[in-house]
């Protein structure tokens, strides 16, 4: 009967701690903004200092229990996607690759059969909208046509009759 109350005290406690864990309680505590330094200073008394950069390379000093959204970004990638249309597949002759817009930036095509031997490297020039690729010097199988802008990259599958 000991060990139940004993459990269900802990539990108790262990739930109301839970609740509170993202509370404080403090008998002193303050906040300040500089507006042409771009300072901030936040503090709680008894806690620890805590340096931080944030927003505008402003300096922001937490002193205590502070929370502090921060936005990271890793990668930005500024390129945009381009529609393409990889036409007639399977191919005999000739290969036409179309985009739905013309090019405002070079575009790298790579050309590969499945054992990984490069057939054509070639740069798409910008404000191309369609090319042919000649095919008939090609041998019969499966290829990977790579087509690079920037960091964006579309590997399309084409056969070969």
């Amino acid at each position: 009967m000991k060990r139940y109350i004993f459990i269900l005290i802990a539990s108790l406690f262990i739930l109301n701690v839970s609740t509170n864990a993202q509370q404080v309680i403090a008998s002193a505590g303050g906040y300040y903004v500089s507006g042409p330094a771009n300072l901030t200073l936040s503090w709680t008394l008894g806690e620890t200092l805590i340096p931080s950069y944030g927003p505008s390379n402003g300096l922001i000093l937490t002193h205590g229990f502070q929370s502090v959204l921060r936005t990271v970004i890793v990668e930005e990638n500024i390129d945009t996607p381009v529609k393409v249309t990889v036409f007639p597949n399977p191919a005999s002759d000739y290969l036409n690759i179309s985009f739905d817009e013309p090019l405002d930036t070079e575009v790298n095509l790579m050309l590969i059969d499945a054992q990984g031997k490069l057939f054509k490297n070639q740069v798409i020039e910008a404000a191309t909208s369609e090319i042919q690729l000649n095919f008939q010097d090609l041998p019969s199988g499966i290829y990977l046509l790579k087509l690079t802008k920037g960091k964006l990259s579309n590997v399309y599958k084409v056969v070969k009759l």
